[in-house]
């Protein structure tokens, strides 16, 4: 008989060679209690039942022990015949056991987060054995539901990137379903980067993503170690050694090509936003790019490149991608396509090299970028470079100057007549990224008479005398001149006024446009729609520890996560500081809107890499439908808010949906 060691975890640590008799399961049968002696007895226990604390008596396998995951308490997995189910235990004393050692566990049932866990429980160690040979084949469609909730699961993906702590590692999985987040404790000597584009299968317990109602909202794996993990396709081993393929072929038709797994690409440097964005061009032909390398490269350097295919805002991109110099190849700058201002709106300057001439009408500094707006005919269109490119001496330019821009085309998307069309897509607006300030070139100063030196001299006429008749008829031709064209120009100006600087996003106007066109369609068709407001919880802390940089990068990390998290036909917005809403339309059955707001908070849920350290935020979503939430865009915005505040006040981290009050 294998000798057992008995661990007390909520008192002080005893091993001994010979089991030890615990009064718990003796006084309850003696008491006449039922003991549970099954992982599945536990688990369905109702929750009042789980609140009974019924004496539990299991002998199962460790699938998973971390006591690094939680602040609150370790966490324990074990799995006997009937299952798994979570056990709670002290994050200290750390047990000396691991994946795949049979122990004995005594304790008493109780409610935890989501579902039955065992509480106050005594961990005896048995002997080795192995975890479970043949793990539940699961999809993300299964796995979001609360069956398969503690149990011990086989998924199968590609994982696109790799995330490290001082105790733990996180795989981000692309699975046909969508992408989940896998965790593991970190182990000494194991490259996990070689992970990346490899495609795995990885043995896990389910944990479920939840709020403060108990409510299944996501769900998230851990696995004990890269034991449970198979490699079913290894990663190249240098991903640069496959062949590059033309820069527009990412994403074309292609029969047989997986888009799963990393695409090899190769081009000139035309802009580089360190640990943002870099753009390499191909003949005529440029691709975007989303990295968080920082590797400095030049404007015409030939580079290598690697990524995950993906679509973001209607046009092809790479995602986690790497790049580096292209050996023997010497920096060749890419000369820039003069263009008109008409021409750009045509897609094939889509992500090129182009530059334009137009008039100065107005700068902001915003969001840690700078934007220099530009009147080209009668189009405006804004050029903006990173903050830390900024230069405020080369950049002191007036107002009505003529200036070249020179950077990258960036087409704005009209979705509404885009989704309306046969699938081409069609250009709203357009806006110029600019590598630096040197992008900006002043052809011709602005003459004195700017708006604010002609009203001082109409005011020192006012005050010292009437001066002559001509002179009068002079400037007042010039100020109605000045006047009609910042008329103009605030015209075209409001137009293109309908994003967000910082993430990108629709404002405020825009959205009331498109909430609108929505209501109008819902009336018509009788069809639903919803609106999410989505709150960051304590975001304050994120600007006030690491700073106002570290806050944008936050803010520009969940805009993304939400564009991913809706359908390219939805509207995310941002309408505020830490406030973003969410249009859905076009709804079949209400509780879609539910299912959107669990999705936003499983995709938030990951932590956020921003300055120094990785951030971890929640979110308070409020959920409101049309009609029952309101007929009109001011009823459903109040609603909405009230619903978001609901959620916050249920301790945040979770979603509310506004129910109106029946009299």
């Amino acid at each position: 008989m294998v000798p057992m060691r008995w661990f007390r975890v909520f008192g002080i640590v005893c091993l001994g060679a010979a089991p030890v008799a615990l009064a718990e399961p003796a006084a309850a049968r003696e008491a006449g209690l039922r003991v549970i002696q099954s992982a599945r007895q536990v688990h369905d226990l109702t929750p009042a039942e789980a609140l009974g604390s019924y004496p539990v008596h299991l002998r199962a396998v460790v699938t998973y022990y971390d006591p690094y995951i939680d602040g609150r308490h370790a966490a324990l997995f074990i799995h006997d015949q009937s299952g798994a189910v979570f056990v709670a235990l002290p994050v200290r004393p750390i047990l000396p056991i691991k994946a795949g050692d049979l122990v004995d566990v005594q304790g008493v049932s109780g409610m935890g987060d989501y579902a039955p866990i065992v509480i106050k429980a005594q961990v005896g160690y048995v002997g080795p054995s192995h975890v479970p040979e043949r793990p539940i084949r699961a999809t993300l469609a299964q796995l979001l539901t609360p069956i398969l909730d503690g149990q011990w699961v086989q998924v199968e993906g590609v994982v696109r990137a790799v995330r490290s702590s001082r105790t733990n590692v996180i795989l981000d999985l692309a699975t046909p379903g969508g992408s989940l987040a896998a965790t593991t404790i970190r182990e000494a000597n194991v490259n996990y980067d070689a992970l990346i584009d490899a495609r795995v299968r990885v043995s896990a317990n389910a944990a479920p993503v939840f709020n403060k109602k108990r409510q299944m909202v996501g769900v998230h794996l851990f696995f004990p170690g890269m034991k449970q993990l198979t490699v079913l396709q290894a990663a190249a081993a240098d991903p640069f050694a496959r062949p590059a393929i033309p820069l527009p072929a990412v994403l074309q038709f292609t029969p047989g090509v997986d888009v799963a797994h990393r695409v090899h690409v190769q081009g000139r440097v035309t802009l580089r936003w360190p640990g943002r964005t870099l753009c390499i061009q191909q003949g005529n032909d440029g691709l975007c790019m989303e990295t968080s390398q920082a590797t400095p490269v030049k404007s015409g350097d030939l580079i290598d490149a690697v990524g995950f295919p993906a679509i973001s805002n209607y046009r092809a991109t790479l995602e986690y991608a790497a790049y580096r110099v292209t050996a023997g190849g010497a920096a060749s700058p890419i000369a820039p396509r003069v263009i008109s201002a008409s021409d750009a709106f045509r897609p094939e300057h889509d992500s090129e090299l182009v530059q334009l001439e137009g008039e100065v009408v107005g700068q902001e500094h915003a969001g840690g970028d700078q934007t220099i707006l530009v009147r080209a005919g009668p189009y405006l269109i804004p050029g903006i470079m990173p903050g830390s490119s900024f230069d405020a001496a080369h950049l002191a330019i007036k107002d009505q100057s003529v200036v070249r821009l020179t950077g990258i085309c960036r087409s704005q998307i009209n979705s509404e007549d885009t989704n309306f069309s046969e699938g081409e897509i069609r250009a709203g607006a357009v806006q110029l990224l600019l590598d630096s300030a040197s992008g900006v070139q002043v052809v011709k100063v602005a003459s004195w008479w700017t708006r604010r030196n002609t009203l001082g001299v109409l005011a020192l006429v006012a005050l010292v005398s009437l001066v002559t008749l001509v002179w009068v008829v002079v400037l007042r031709r010039q100020v109605n001149r000045q006047t009609h064209a910042l008329r103009r120009s605030e015209e075209r100006l409001r137009h293109l006024s309908e994003h967000d600087a910082l993430t990108g996003l629709p404002n405020r106007n825009l959205l009331n446009d498109r909430m609108g066109m929505a209501l109008q369609r819902a009336r018509r068709f009788h069809q639903r729609i919803a609106l999410l407001m989505v709150d960051l919880d304590r975001f304050k802390e994120v600007n006030d520890a690491q700073g106002h940089r570290a806050g944008d990068q936050v803010l520009c990390e969940i805009a993304h996560r939400l564009r991913s998290s809706v359908r390219m036909t939805d509207t995310v917005a941002r309408i505020g500081g830490d406030e973003f809403i969410v249009l859905l339309p076009d709804l079949n059955q209400p509780e879609e809107a539910e299912l959107v707001a669990g999705k936003v908070l499983a995709a938030v849920a990951a932590p956020i890499p921003a300055g120094q350290q990785p951030v971890a935020l929640t979110v308070s979503v409020g959920v409101c439908r049309y009609p029952e939430g309101g007929e009109t865009i001011e009823e459903l915005m109040e609603n909405v808010d009230t619903a978001m505040y609901a959620a916050k006040a249920q301790g945040r981290n979770g979603f509310e949906v506004y129910r109106p009050v029946l009299r």
